[in-house]
């Protein structure tokens, strides 16, 4: 098992209790989560997933760190924290003095991992975090000063903070709501999250190529595309 860490500076590395704190070239000290920790969390639970299915492995785990980082270890052993280039004799130095599963059982348990794998969706994030949408301050940011300051007037929105006309800012408006009420909203919840009064106006922003409708009039349920999460989309 690999746990890959893209961090530069120097990194310190101490034990009982862990720390794990990275230098920037400025003198700067971070105190970050400890990757040793997240592996024991990992292994613990691939243990767990392995046992449920009868199959009984040794694990052999790595910090692997990416960039070659000046490391001060203190208080803890060093053999599991390695740079990328280390790997493979890591790997041909690895002791191997029996069979454990033959070629049919590590096929199985290939196929097993690629059905039983899932990508990571953290959102809606109003779930994960346990949040209610009327706690959520609404209004449509301004993509040059990020103030909720902006306000729809004869085609545009126009910030009241820095004067910035903008056409298209509630597709961003829209990726937020995507990332925290989900991937499905109604033209009310719309009009709430962006302080608009009016409707027909709000049924017409939603007629945009990040939204597909569902339903009729007031029922209707607007889809939102994942689309909507790469910036690079959110002013066509």
């Amino acid at each position: 098992m690999f746990e890959i860490k893209n961090i530069a500076g120097k990194l310190h590395i101490k034990q009982n209790p862990t720390q794990f704190i990275r230098e920037s070239v400025n003198g700067e000290r971070t105190v970050l989560r400890s990757p040793i920790e997240e592996m024991e969390r990992k292994k613990h639970y691939f243990t767990s997933w392995l046992q449920a299915r009868n199959i009984d492995i040794p694990l052999v785990d790595y910090i692997v760190f990416a960039y070659q980082n000046e490391l001060t270890i203190e208080n803890t052993s060093s053999h599991r924290l390695v740079f990328s280039y280390e790997i493979p004799n890591r790997l041909r130095n690895l002791e191997m003095r029996s069979e454990i599963l033959n070629a049919n059982q590590i096929k199985r348990l290939a196929n097993e991992l690629l059905n039983t794998h899932r990508h990571y969706d953290p959102f809606p994030l109003i779930e994960k975090y346990a949040l209610s949408i009327k706690d959520l301050a609404t209004g449509v940011a301004c993509p040059n000063c990020e103030q909720l300051t902006m306000l729809w007037r004869t085609r545009s929105w126009h910030c009241r903070a820095c004067g910035h006309i903008d056409r298209h800012a509630h597709h961003a408006t829209l990726a937020e709501w995507y990332c925290i009420g989900g991937a499905q909203l109604t033209n009310q919840q719309f009009r709430h999250f962006t302080n608009i009064h009016s409707r027909h106006i709000a049924k017409r922003m939603l007629a945009n190529p990040f939204t597909e409708m569902s339903g009729k009039k007031r029922n209707a349920i607007y889809q939102l595309s994942p689309r909507l999460l790469n910036t690079e989309n959110l002013y066509l």
